[in-house]
């Protein structure tokens, strides 16, 4: 998931999507702790949503979906 992590760091440099890619951070983290350092892609895709820009463009926003807010309300508490 090394590109994962390396396109939510890109994300993080817009401001429009900047809260989004925090989230989906907090969620990355998470879930590479409690499986030993991996993210499993069937867990992520539970928890984000993800959005292309235009076909062909690789370029992807992500954002929690709802069960990711969930998720994300647990990991505060």
């Amino acid at each position: 998931m090394g590109k994962l992590y390396d396109r939510l760091q890109s994300q993080l440099k817009s401001e429009e999507f900047k809260k989004d890619a925090e989230d989906c951070l907090t969620i990355y983290e998470k879930l590479k702790e409690l499986n030993n350092g991996s993210v499993w892609d069937t867990q992520w895709q539970q928890l984000v949503d993800v959005k292309f820009k235009g076909f062909p463009s690789d370029e992807r926003t992500y954002k929690p979906s709802k069960i990711g807010y969930v998720f994300l309300r647990g990991i505060e508490k």
